[in-house]
């Protein structure tokens, strides 16, 4: 079944035509824009539909970031990082779609899980997965999405839920006096006011009181280059700080869903930066759950390339 796809972050909305392709789908149309060139989806959407050169499917989902709510139309969603409400009976009645559908991109993103390749992701923990057994996907970028997948009556289910709110754990003296800094201006600190892109400033910020500095007003990708070339010590830390608390919400998300079909790791964050894992203490992190240990190293772990992967899954939603 041919349908519009839309994944909606909070910096990019990416739109295509998805057309079924063996056990998977082939995106056409494909177009990235920024959001904020636009003041809300309806004008986002006008716009890439204006610019397509082939039949419009009638049939749409829209996976966007936010939780879920339900209205008397279907459902709606609030992105807090855009200022955005989407509503999918209303779009659904502005656009003439005789079906519309909206779900979490993330939710979207774990229903991808079981039609990528080995060419989507790379292995970081390379042990067998447990046919049958739950998977999940977490990742920061403008925030941090987390999602499961579970397997029941030869259907798969998706857990789509929050987690980038739950409260950030800690694990070393380092990380504590870290915490203790950032809660000078936020209590409780969750895990997405470290693991997102603002974040990573955030706990730039709160390396630089550890270490008696002042900091400079750096942007996200600003902390990411500075850290890579080695060029200020200060990025570098904070780059080693995120890869660290990452793992440990990493191993928290695999315990609480029992993903020992796999972690898979997301965002866009990551991409960027995931040549430092080797220099950071992320699998230790992973891993390191007490009792649990053992359970814990039959646990494979994922780093998804940059794609398209919520499209797909958006795709797969409409698939009933």
């Amino acid at each position: 079944m041919t349908s519009i796809v839309a994944d909606i972050g909070g910096t990019n909305a990416r739109f295509a035509i998805a057309k079924p392709v063996a056990e998977s789908y082939r995106l056409e149309a494909l177009e990235v824009v920024d959001c904020k060139r636009f003041d809300g989806f309806d004008a986002a959407l006008r716009y890439w539909l204006e610019g397509l050169a082939q039949p419009r499917p009638e049939k749409a989902c829209i996976a966007a970031a936010g939780p879920l709510e339900r209205t008397p139309s279907g459902s709606s969603v609030y992105m807090t990082n855009l200022g955005w409400r989407i509503d999918a009976g209303e779009l659904a009645k502005a656009f003439s779609f005789t079906h519309l559908e909206l779900i979490n991109d993330f939710a979207a993103l774990a229903q991808s899980l079981p039609r990528l390749s080995c060419a989507d992701y790379s292995v970081l923990r390379d042990v067998p997965r447990i046919p049958g057994a739950p998977m999940a996907v977490l990742g920061p970028g403008t925030g941090l999405g987390v999602a499961g997948l579970a397997e029941a009556d030869g259907r798969y289910h998706v857990l789509a839920g929050e987690g980038g709110h739950a409260n950030l754990t800690v694990s070393t003296q380092r990380e504590l006096q870290l915490l203790q800094i950032l809660m000078q201006n936020r209590t409780p600190v969750f895990n997405e006011w470290v693991l997102s892109g603002s974040g990573l400033v955030n706990l730039y910020r709160a390396v630089c009181v550890l270490n008696g500095q002042s900091p400079e007003d750096l942007t996200p990708p600003d902390v990411s280059a500075r850290g890579l070339e080695g060029s200020d010590p200060l990025c570098r830390e904070t780059l080693l700080d995120f890869l660290n608390f990452l793992g440990s919400a990493a191993g928290d998300t695999a315990l609480y869903l029992g993903a020992r079909g796999g972690v898979f790791l997301g965002g866009g964050i990551l991409p960027r930066i995931a040549q430092l894992l080797p220099e950071s203490a992320f699998e230790h992190r992973f891993l390191s759950k007490g009792r649990v240990a053992k359970w814990m190293e039959a646990v494979p772990v994922y780093a998804l390339k940059t794609g398209y992967q919520a499209l797909i899954g958006a795709a797969v939603q409409l698939e009933g």
